[in-house]
C-alpha cells in the first residue's frame, strides 16, 4: 500500500497530539496522583467502587430510568468518603480534567472534519 504524503502528515500529527498530551500538566498530575494510590488497596477500591456506581447511575439515565433513593444515598456517601481521602479526592480530580482535556480535543476534531457522532439522527 502506497502511503501518501497528507496521509503521513495526518499521522505525524496525531503523534505530535499523543506527544503534547504525555508533556501536558494535566497527564503529568494524573500520573502522579496514580503513582500517589498505587499499591493503596483501600483507596484503589474506593475508586474503583466509585467508577462502578456512578457507571450505574448513567446507565440509568441513559435508559430513562431514575436511580433509587438508595443508589443516590449510596453514591453521595462514597462521593464523601471520597472527599475526606486526599489521594483518592486528587486522583479523581485529576482524572476528570484529563478528561475534559480529551473531550474537548475530541470536539475540536469532530467539528474540524464534520463526524455526525448520531448518524441518521433526525435533527
Amino acid at each position: 500500500m502506497e502511503v501518501s504524503f497528507s496521509m503521513v502528515n495526518v499521522y505525524d500529527h496525531a503523534h505530535s497530539l499523543a506527544r503534547a498530551l504525555r508533556e501536558s500538566q494535566e497527564y503529568r498530575t494524573l500520573v502522579a496522583a496514580r503513582e500517589k494510590i498505587k499499591g493503596n488497596s483501600a483507596v484503589e477500591n474506593m475508586i474503583k467502587d466509585y467508577h462502578t456506581k456512578q457507571m450505574e447511575l448513567q446507565a440509568l439515565q441513559l435508559q430513562g430510568k431514575e436511580p433509587s433513593a438508595a443508589q443516590k444515598a449510596a453514591f453521595e456517601q462514597l462521593a464523601s468518603v471520597i472527599q475526606s481521602s486526599v489521594d483518592a479526592r486528587d486522583y479523581l480530580m485529576a482524572e476528570a480534567r484529563f478528561g475534559t482535556m480529551l473531550q474537548d480535543i475530541y470536539k475540536i476534531i469532530g467539528e474540524a472534519v464534520e463526524v455526525d457522532l448520531v448518524p441518521f439522527a433526525e435533527k
